[in-house]
Formats: C-alpha cells, structure tokens, sequence
C-alpha cells in the first residue's frame, strides 16, 4: 500500500526486553527493537515504550530473510479462514468492504472527489486516486487503502501531498491542527496527544505520530507528520487494529 517507508511512533507502556538488532535496507542504520507482528508488507516492532511499523523493503536484506523464516505472513487458504473486520473506517466506508464496494461508495461520495475507470483499475490502483473534495488546513487528504488477504478493507490512510521543508510549519501545520479538531469532534478526547513534532526529528520514510484516537468499535485513528524524500506530509492512518498506548492524565 505504502509507496514509501511507514515508521509510526506513538507512547506505549514498558514491555518485555527480548530486542534484536533490525538494520535499514543499506545497513547504515541499526536499532534494537521488539518483533510484534507483519502482514507481509509491514512489520510492527515496539522499542523503548514506542510502536513502530516498517515497511518491509525498507529493511535490511538480512532482517527480511529472518522475517520469512520465524514469522511469515499468514496466507489465506480458504474464503472463511480469515476474520473479515467490522466497524466504520472513513465516509461510507467500512472495514470489510471489497474493493468494488469501496469503489462504488467513494464515486457516490459527496465527500471525495476522484474516480478510477474499470480497464484501468488493475494498472493504476486505488491508492492515490481519491481526494478529499474540501480542504483541511488548506490541504486536501489523499486516499490509500490496506487489505485482507481475501481482498477485504482493513485500513485507510489520509494523507497529504509531500511539499518542501519550508511549509512544515504553515500549511502542514495548519492541516494538523484541523485534523484534531475533527477527529476529536467525531470520535472524542484523543487517548494519547502531543505536541507537533519538530521536522528534525523525521527523516526519510519515517511517520511520527502525535494523536491517538478509537473508534466506536476499538478501531485506532492515528495523526501524525512524515518525510518522504527531503518534503513533508500530514498522515492520518485508520486502521482495524486496537493499539493500546500509554494513557493521558
């Protein structure tokens, strides 16, 4: 789904110290962290009471051959072995959805603008496609989407067209700070907050979230900023996952 590294970092509880070295895909970088889980195109790992979650290519060749061996993606058989999520995701879409549901809801949308033709669906993708129609902080959010592996919506992402360094902290922050004012109007006080982070604290493919919020159903609403290449977005990740952070007083 990610056509670049997604590194998310939010506030969690200590857990058990049993780290290994990961390396990023040059092997220039190393860290310790602990493996949590993947799905094949992501890795989610935990280090010093953060979550983060990698791309899997991003990876050093050595840490994707240890991830093949000790823990490989489950791999659906059968239409039923797989828990298809439930609960809303983003406009009309719901978690569970399939693609051609997702398609026709954001075409009906007056929410989204966009549109992708049936012969090129297969080239193209949805990922980028869709937009949403109003601005926010001046910005419009563009659509990206995660899948079962039965083909079913499990999470969307909003994010904002990269743009250089120096609109980090005007347009990019103005996106964000509406981000929470909506996001808390829909689903409540944030579980976890923070402030905006500064832009030396990213770094190429990286996502440093600042606000957790949950759904009705459990689901995570994660806002945060991240760099891709030398420019900078806002990212705001729905996801079908319940990701227990560390509790605001």
């Amino acid at each position: 789904m990610r056509h670049f590294l997604f590194l998310l970092l939010i506030s969690l509880s200590a857990l058990p110290a049993n780290a290994r070295e990961w390396k990023n895909v040059t092997g220039s970088n190393s860290f310790e962290a602990d493996y949590i889980s993947n799905d094949g195109k992501l890795v989610t790992l935990r280090r010093n009471g953060r979550i983060l979650t990698f791309s899997i290519e991003k990876l050093h060749a050595s840490d994707q051959e240890w991830l093949k061996t000790n823990h490989p993606p489950t791999k659906v058989t059968k239409p039923g072995e797989f828990k298809v999520p439930e609960g809303a995701a983003f406009d009309t879409l719901e978690f569970g959805d399939t693609r051609d549901v997702v398609i026709k809801k954001l075409d009906a949308s007056p929410n989204v603008d966009g549109s992708v033709a049936e012969v090129m669906l297969a080239r193209v993708g949805l990922n980028g496609v869709y937009r949403t129609k109003k601005t926010i902080g001046g910005l419009h959010c563009h659509l990206y989407f995660d899948w079962t592996p039965n083909n079913r919506l499990t999470e969307v992402t909003l994010r904002t067209k990269p743009l250089p360094q120096e609109n980090y902290g005007g347009k990019l922050k103005s996106n964000w700070g509406e981000l929470i004012e909506l996001l808390t109007m829909l689903h409540g006080k944030p579980v976890q907050g923070a402030n905006y982070p500064d832009s030396d604290e990213l770094q190429d493919g990286l996502i440093l979230n600042s606000h957790l919020w949950y759904s009705e159903k459990g689901h995570s609403i994660l806002l945060g900023t991240g760099q891709e290449s030398t420019n900078f977005s806002v990212v705001v990740r729905i996801t079908s996952q319940h990701i227990v952070p560390n509790r605001i007083e």
